[in-house]
């Protein structure tokens, strides 16, 4: 999470007895030294108005958010430059909040209802398991997946999927999995109509635990990591 300073100077803030104004926005990072910020909008950004307890001066944790269920929590401070008992200063009125996000859904395809059948095709990928999960939203619509090799040759093709949750399995026509594909460089074309593609992800575990990291963890999870459980 980075601090994004938008102003004005602490000196303008001293004067003023007003927080500076401190927006939060997102880096991602696949082995946590290489990052990337392609959407540089404000991810929590604190409020303009005058009393407001996140009016300022926004500061995340350390790990970012935690994950309950279908959502990630996000735990942040801001100040309103107002106490409860009418004093002020630029850190003054301080309180912490939380915001909430659907799991995994700081992205999607989206396919509006009428326009057809979106087609998202990823690059060459190498996986370990055959499972596939995917967090989607296709409560109106349907969702289903193709496994390509390298020479364009469609090797396997799901069934198709209705529903709404963060993790749903696809299943495959006339295979249990495509672990026979695993170590090899293959591409997914995920085919959509009306509905959100979140996520994707391909496991070894049969119920989905796909071994990323959790940013702080979660109550449901022994660790920062989605590991499947002891059977």
């Amino acid at each position: 999470m980075h601090y994004i300073h938008r102003g004005p100077k602490n000196d303008v803030c001293n004067r003023g007895k007003f927080p500076k104004l401190i927006d939060l926005e997102l880096g991602f990072s696949r082995d946590g030294f290489h990052w990337d910020r392609p959407d540089r909008r404000g991810f929590i950004v604190g409020s303009r108005t005058e009393g407001a307890w996140d009016r300022g001066y926004l500061q995340s944790t350390t790990g970012v958010f935690v994950v309950m269920g279908d959502h990630l929590i996000f735990p942040y401070m801001g100040a309103s430059g107002i106490a409860p008992n009418g004093n002020r200063g630029m850190y003054t009125g301080g309180a912490v909040g939380l915001a909430m996000l659907r799991r995994d859904g700081f992205a999607s395809m989206d396919v509006e209802a009428g326009k057809g059948t979106g087609l998202l095709a990823t690059r060459a990928v190498k996986f370990k398991g055959g499972h596939l999960f995917v967090n989607a939203r296709t409560s109106k619509g349907e969702l289903w997946a193709e496994l390509v090799d390298d020479a364009g040759k469609v090797v396997a093709v799901s069934k198709r999927l209705t529903g709404d949750a963060t993790k749903q399995k696809l299943d495959w026509v006339d295979r249990p999995d495509v672990a026979e594909f695993a170590g090899r460089a293959m591409r997914l074309r995920f085919h959509l109509t009306e509905g959100s593609l979140y996520a994707f992800w391909i496991t070894p575990d049969v119920g989905g635990a796909s071994n990323g990291y959790l940013g702080a963890g979660g109550p449901e999870y022994g660790g920062v990591r989605d590991v499947a459980p002891a059977r």
